[in-house]
């Protein structure tokens, strides 16, 4: 465990900035952020524009090299040259260790991390002190608390190397209760519902949405369904924010919503919902 929680703490390794310019705003703020790459004139990103505040939910949804990931590459600075502001809680990013980043968002990636061990161990690396009825509670959450109860070894389940022993939709589950389990004012999701079926993904999203009403939440994703609900959803194309809004209104005004909404009502048989 130590050997994981070692590779999981970032060094840190950044410069620490002293944040002079003074924010009344809470929340994470990007204010006209764009992003070029040291060895490209071309922009990444442009212009990215806005505010998650506690008990709101907002999404960012694109298709691959849109700029997603380098969003979110910036909140946690692994990349750290930028035009404009990025805030956490008032404070310019740059002003925060990861340290400091870490304990105020939760990151759930794509890929899952997983190592060889109980799923009590696994579960603890979000939250090193956490009871059984804690992991028991957050399993029951991603839909996986009855499968352990089945198993006689229940919490102490052994995971093997390289979690061959689970589906890539359970690894993607114990991840997000991995995640769940942490005390976080944000809590942001990097595709990791991408290998859950719609029906799972459904329920899961709720028992998210009870559990972190006051917390601030982005979901980022390529799928309708995971970024359906969100009080907020921006499309983003090329580096740039094409539109933003709710469902509702993408559905009905945004050509690129649209397109993405109408080729996954096709491969999916309607199941978006």
């Amino acid at each position: 465990i130590d050997r994981i929680a070692e590779v999981l703490s970032r060094e840190e390794l950044l410069t620490i900035k002293e944040d002079t310019i003074g924010c009344e705003e809470g929340g994470i703020c990007f204010r006209n952020v764009d992003f070029y790459y040291p060895e490209s004139r071309r922009a990444v990103l442009n212009d990215i524009h806005f505010h998650l505040e506690k008990g709101e939910t907002k999404a960012i949804i694109g298709s691959t090299g849109s700029g997603k990931s380098t969003i979110l590459k910036l909140l946690l600075r692994d990349y750290d040259a930028y035009r404009g502001e990025i805030r956490l809680n008032g404070n310019e990013i740059q002003s925060l260790s990861s340290e400091e980043i870490s304990k105020a968002i939760t990151f759930v990636p794509q890929s899952s991390f997983l190592f060889s061990g109980s799923i009590r161990e696994n579960i603890q690396t979000g939250k090193k002190d956490a009871s059984d009825d804690e992991i028991w509670d957050v399993l029951d959450m991603v839909q996986m608390g009855d499968f352990f109860r089945e198993s006689k070894d229940g919490l102490d389940t052994y995971i093997a190397q390289n979690a061959v022993n689970l589906s890539g939709g359970q690894k993607q589950r114990l991840s997000i209760a991995r995640g769940l389990i942490r005390d976080s004012d944000f809590y942001v999701f990097d595709d990791c519902f991408s290998a859950l079926d719609y029906s799972t993904e459904k329920k899961v999203r709720e028992a998210i949405q009870e559990k972190l009403v006051d917390r601030g939440v982005l979901v980022v994703a390529q799928r309708v369904a995971t970024v359906r609900h969100a009080n907020e959803i921006l499309v983003l194309d090329k580096g740039k924010i094409a539109d933003r809004g709710s469902h509702e209104d993408l559905s009905e005004y945004s050509e690129i919503y649209k397109e993405i909404l109408a080729s996954q009502l096709k491969s999916q048989e309607g199941e978006i919902r």
